[in-house]
C-alpha cells in the first residue's frame, strides 16, 4: 500500500474512491456489502470508512457535495453505520482492523478514533 495512515482518506483505496467520485464514475450501493456480511476485506473496509465520513459531511476539497446525496438517505446511512461498526470491530470480522492491530495497540486505537464518525 503506497499511502497508509490513520485518517479516513489516508490510504490508496480511499484516494481511488475520491478520484472516482471526482470523475463521476461511482455507484455507492455497489461498494457496500450486504448487512450481515461475514468478513470485510481491507480495501472494502477503507472505502466504507471514507464513505461514512462523506455521508457525515466530512467532504474533502474538490468533491461536489451534490453527488454525495445517495450516501445521505436514511437507509444508506444506516447501512453505512452498520458496516462501519463491523470494520472497526475486530480482526475476526475486518481485515483492516486485523492489519491495524498488528501495528500495535496505540496505532489501532488512533485509527479507530479517526475512522469512527457519527451517522445519525
Amino acid at each position: 500500500m503506497g499511502t497508509w495512515n490513520t485518517g479516513p482518506y489516508d490510504n490508496d483505496d480511499a484516494a481511488d474512491l475520491l478520484e472516482d467520485i471526482r470523475e463521476g464514475h461511482i455507484y455507492f450501493d455497489e461498494l457496500l456489502p450486504d448487512v450481515g456480511h461475514r468478513y470485510i476485506e481491507a480495501d472494502q473496509g477503507a472505502m466504507i470508512i471514507a464513505m461514512a465520513h462523506l455521508a457525515a459531511g466530512d467532504v474533502p476539497e474538490g468533491i461536489d457535495d451534490t453527488v454525495l446525496a445517495p450516501l445521505r438517505t436514511p437507509q444508506t446511512r444506516e447501512r453505512l453505520r452498520q458496516c462501519l461498526e463491523a470494520v472497526l470491530s475486530d480482526g475476526a470480522v475486518s481485515e483492516l482492523a486485523e492489519q491495524w492491530a498488528e501495528n500495535g495497540q496505540e496505532e489501532l486505537l488512533e485509527w479507530k478514533a479517526k475512522s469512527h464518525i457519527q451517522l445519525v
